[in-house]
Parts: structure tokens; C-alpha cells; sequence
């Protein structure tokens, strides 16, 4: 019977003691949901925010394209070459100088939407015998006549005309006169010189215009260069013929 006793009081020790030692089950949940003390966690560093670059962002005068030349990228200043002129025959020419163009564009119509490179670049070559042979596009040009002009002259002789093509979304078949002949509108645009090395050339890189291309009767043709802010170039009617990159070629 004294056994009994003593394992009944020890069963009541024991749980007494575990009461004691026990948290209370409101203070458990309070510490389920208690914040972590600061200073114990710390997150990890954000990662750095990079700058987003927009494809319309203004146009940096003076910068360069790293690019290569879409057509006549054989031709170095220096060397020799012939041409095919359609009314003196071959020509063996010394090539004296070299002009890289950057094409540009605008995403949309208005004075404050920039211009921007489309990533287009053509070539320009000074030849001796004063001539100019000049690729845009699928085009080829070797003009044998620069006509310097003012702003006043383009204002007259050209621009209302620019003007119309421009108004037709470049599809009207726009005809005006300029000695020696009668021409048709092929394309206008507008120009960023990227490069010039060699002799002969009266432009500086960074120098931003304005071109019209046209031709007339008999494969002539005329390329009306307009710069921007003066001092990049000068402002010049170029009239000559029209070639086929296959009448270009090395000695």
C-alpha cells in the first residue's frame, strides 16, 4: 500500500513540474508571430539597375559606326581604278580621297522627333580628273561637275520640289528643271559624314545633310547635297551619269 502511495505522488511531481517548465500556450503563439529583433537579418544587396538605352535617342554629331560599307569596300585611297564612263569610255582614275556616309532617319514626322542612324553606310570617292563617284543604295553615281550653291539658290531651285516628293510619301514622279536638263526625283534623305581621309574633299566628319538624287534623260544624273549649320560642307549640285557597280572595277 506505501508503494502505491509513493508512485502516486511521483506521477504528480512529475507533472507539476512540466506545467512549471512549460511556456503558456497563449506566450507560444505570441512568439510564433514576434518579429526577428533587427539587426539579425539583413537582405541581400539589391542588383544594380542598368540604364536603359532608347533607340530613339538624339543623334551625337562627330561619333562614328562601326560598320561595314554596304558597297566598294575594295576601294582604298591611293590605289587606281577604272570606271566606265558612259560618254568618255574607261577611265583608269587614281583614287584621292574617301567619304563614308551615314544614313539617318526619323521614327516619326515633326522638328523634335530625332534623327538617328539606320545603320546604313555608303562611300564617296575623290578621283583625279575632278571626278566624284558616289554609292547610295543600289545606286552609282560618277559626277564630273560641282556647282557650289547658297541657301538662297536651294530655297529656289530645289526644295519646293524636295517638298512635293517629301508631301507623297516619296511615290510622286516629281519632274523640275536645273541646267543642263530636265529631272526626275529618285530619292531624297538625309546624311551624317561618319569619316574623310585622303585629299580633294571639302567635308569634316560629324557634318549632317540633306541630298537629292535624281536623273534624266540619257543616264545623267544629279545629286544635290545640302549641309546643315555651315562650315560641315559645302552645299553643291553635282551632275554627271549613272553607273552599274559593274562598269566599277580594279586595275
Amino acid at each position: 500500500m506505501s508503494g502505491c502511495l509513493f508512485g502516486l505522488a511521483l506521477i504528480c511531481f512529475v507533472i507539476g513540474f512540466v506545467q512549471l517548465v512549460a511556456p503558456d500556450p497563449a506566450k507560444r503563439k505570441q512568439a510564433a508571430v514576434a518579429p526577428a529583433p533587427r539587426g539579425e537579418f539583413r537582405p541581400a544587396a539589391p542588383a544594380p539597375v542598368r540604364e536603359a538605352v532608347s533607340p530613339a535617342a538624339p543623334l551625337t554629331t562627330g561619333g562614328s559606326v562601326n560598320m561595314k560599307l554596304q558597297k566598294l569596300d575594295w576601294i582604298k585611297v591611293g590605289q587606281r581604278i577604272y570606271t566606265k564612263h558612259p560618254v568618255k569610255g574607261e577611265l583608269m582614275s587614281h583614287v584621292l580621297g574617301r567619304i563614308v556616309y551615314a544614313e539617318l532617319w526619323q521614327q516619326g514626322s515633326g522638328p523634335q522627333v530625332p534623327w538617328t542612324p539606320t545603320g546604313n553606310i555608303f562611300a564617296g570617292f575623290w578621283l583625279e580628273g575632278d571626278l566624284f563617284l558616289l554609292n547610295w543604295q543600289n545606286r552609282f553615281y560618277l559626277l564630273d561637275e560641282g556647282v557650289e550653291l547658297s541657301d538662297a539658290e536651294i530655297q529656289r531651285d530645289f526644295l519646293p520640289h524636295a517638298r512635293k516628293f517629301a508631301q507623297s510619301n516619296q511615290t510622286a514622279d516629281v519632274y523640275f528643271a536645273y541646267p543642263p536638263a530636265m529631272w526626275h526625283i529618285d530619292d531624297i534623305g538625309k546624311f551624317r559624314v561618319e569619316k574623310t581621309e585622303g585629299e580633294g574633299l571639302r567635308f569634316r566628319p560629324g557634318a549632317i545633310g540633306r541630298f537629292i538624287h535624281a536623273t534624266g534623260e540619257g543616264g545623267r544624273a544629279l545629286v544635290v547635297e545640302d549641309y546643315e549649320g555651315g562650315g560641315g560642307g559645302q552645299d553643291t549640285a553635282w551632275t554627271g551619269y549613272t553607273l552599274v557597280e559593274e562598269d566599277i572595277k580594279p586595275t
